[in-house]
């Protein structure tokens, strides 16, 4: 199996299934083929190729009704499983797709489908396919395949077709057309959402189309809800760090496995640099990176009018993020994000950038805090703080008074060296992006150059450089030395001469912590051989027999 493009558990795949090649995500249809489904009264068999595997007779009791789940071996790599998921299940190496026999009995109970998927994702690991059958339809197949989920039968259609319903992705309907028409209807609508689902992966915007899809129906709701709650730790471990642009639109966006990594990292492993003093507070903006735009422009000219700069830290407020430094509004997501702007503040999204502060605050012990983000303290809740935006944080009053307040607030303390200022801040930033063990990186270094170009240096040789294109650091091969010292995002490989990129079938072994995007260092028999970006998550890495595993950006001689 092999992974073209994939989107946070979402993938567009080739695989072999007993001898058939697909594309996945697909649609198992009802009828003949080499790839489908036949009903002959109550007996269901799913094809693949030259077998049949045969699917439960009847619809059972609710997985509420306590009994046991099954698991079965029908050889050719193909594995079905009926739930709840027995304790002890695994499956065989070579297993190519995992069936689900009676996915259709968690149409009403979508809290225990997004728990069942979730538990039957990290058994199954990253290379077989997920089929759970009897219960995709228009309105849920991108959260299905959101959630790990790589084909659908299409029964369900048929039966509410029987009934009058209209499937279609906006929410069911019910019709007097003839049955005929709706199951055409519905089998098209299935097909047309199948497209636009691989579109949508493709574009690594999967979660834009699973917010706007969600809202169709309450089970639909309730399943992102849980699956984003309860699932958030098997789901991050394949959200990527690096992304393009992406909608934050609806209240359920605040919950993005990558928004919600961010607001944790910044609890878990930011730390400010220790010689800022003096936190400002500042508004967002719809331009991103926030330094592009004029209204940061002109927040920047008045905090850096004087040689004070080095006290004063900005901290940007936002929705979904919370709270951005200045110094990370270059990385994923930060630069990322488009949010609708509409002057007012959801109670969630107070909560969420109140509680925030507050503990950012107190964990990092500044002497003074600057409000200039013009809301009258809604976010700023318990702390205590200087508000300078007199209403109207881009007016010229403001920003004068702004730049008065910090040249006021800074005569107490001596000058911050720009050296300093470079190194401490990069510390920061090596926290966010690696952990507290990526500080190694810049032990005995300078940083020099001029934000957001800065270079970590070691006397006159470069281990790393941080631009915005990036969007993170990059390591130089000296750089990635230091990971391996520090055995972080480190991947071995087998005894084979690089030429290129590395495959996923030469990975010895690979750090659990790194993600698809992350810098990593490539070991090769104890020693330094590489060092590139993942493309895999490293669980992945270790899993996979095909695909790109590092794109290599410099190799040792």
């Amino acid at each position: 199996m092999e992974v073209i493009h994939r989107s946070h558990l979402a993938r567009v795949c080739n695989a072999e299934i007993a001898g058939v090649a697909v594309s996945a995500p697909f649609i198992v249809t009802n009828g003949d083929g080499s790839m489908s489904m036949a009903v002959d009264g109550h007996k269901r068999v799913f094809n693949f190729g030259h077998r049949a595997v045969r699917q439960d007779s009847k619809v059972l009791p609710p997985l509420a009704a306590r009994r046991k789940g099954s698991f079965a071996d029908h050889g050719d790599g193909i594995i079905s499983l009926r739930l709840p998921l027995p304790e002890d299940a695994t499956v065989p190496e070579k297993t190519e797709i995992v069936i689900v026999d009676n996915g259709f009995e968690l149409r009403r109970d979508p809290a225990e489908l997004a728990r069942s998927i979730s538990r039957i994702r990290v058994m199954c690991g990253d290379r077989p396919l997920l089929l759970v059958s009897g219960i995709a339809d228009p309105s849920n197949m991108a959260l299905l395949a959101y959630m790990g989920v790589d084909a659908f039968d299409d029964s369900l259609a048929w039966t509410m077709a029987s009934r009058g319903v209209l499937m279609r992705p906006e929410g069911r309907i019910s019709s007097q057309a003839p049955v005929e028409e709706l199951v055409k209807a519905n089998l098209g609508f299935m097909s047309e959402e199948l497209e636009l689902i691989r579109t949508f992966i493709a574009k690594d915007r999967l979660r834009e189309l699973v917010d706007q899809r969600a809202t169709s129906s309450p089970a639909n709701v309730v399943a992102l809800r849980i699956f984003d709650k309860q699932c958030w730790d098997a789901t991050e471990t394949r959200t990527p760090v690096i992304g393009g642009r992406f909608a934050c639109n609806t209240p359920q966006s605040l919950q993005r496995p990558d928004v919600v990594r961010h607001r944790r990292r910044m609890s878990d492993r930011y730390r400010a640099p220790d010689h800022k003093r003096i936190l400002v507070l500042l508004p967002c903006s719809a331009r991103k990176p926030y330094f592009t735009s004029r209204s940061h422009r002109r927040f920047i000219e008045a905090i850096r009018s004087g040689d004070h700069f080095g006290l004063v830290h900005e901290l940007i407020l936002t929705s979904p993020l919370g709270l951005v430094p200045r110094e990370l509004e270059t990385f994923y997501p930060c630069a990322h994000y488009d949010i609708p702007v509409s002057g007012e503040w959801t109670m969630e999204e107070v909560d969420m950038i109140s509680g925030m502060l507050k503990g950012y605050v107190t964990d990092n012990g500044y002497d003074h805090v600057v409000s200039h983000i013009g809301d009258g303290g809604l976010l700023t809740g318990d702390v205590e703080v200087i508000d300078t935006s007199m209403g109207d944080p881009g007016s010229d009053p403001a920003l004068r008074l702004l730049d008065e307040t910090l040249r006021r607030l800074s005569k107490p303390y001596d000058k911050v060296p720009a050296m300093t200022d470079r190194a401490n801040t990069m510390r920061s930033m090596l926290r966010y992006q690696f952990g507290p063990e990526g500080e190694a990186v810049l032990e005995g270094a300078t940083v020099v150059g001029k934000y957001p170009y800065w270079k970590i240096m070691e006397d006159k040789t470069q281990l790393g450089m941080h631009t915005p294109d990036r969007g993170m650091t990059s390591l130089t091969l000296d750089g990635a030395a230091r990971l391996i010292d520090a055995d972080l995002n480190v991947v071995s490989i087998e005894n084979f001469q690089l030429k290129g990129n590395i495959f996923a079938i030469g990975v010895k072994d690979a750090d659990p912590r790194v993600r698809v995007g992350d810098e990593v260092a490539v070991e090769r028999e104890g020693k330094l051989a590489a060092v590139g970006v993942a493309q895999m998550s490293g669980a992945e890495m270790k899993t996979m027999d095909r695909g790109i595993a590092v794109k290599v950006r410099h190799k040792s001689k």
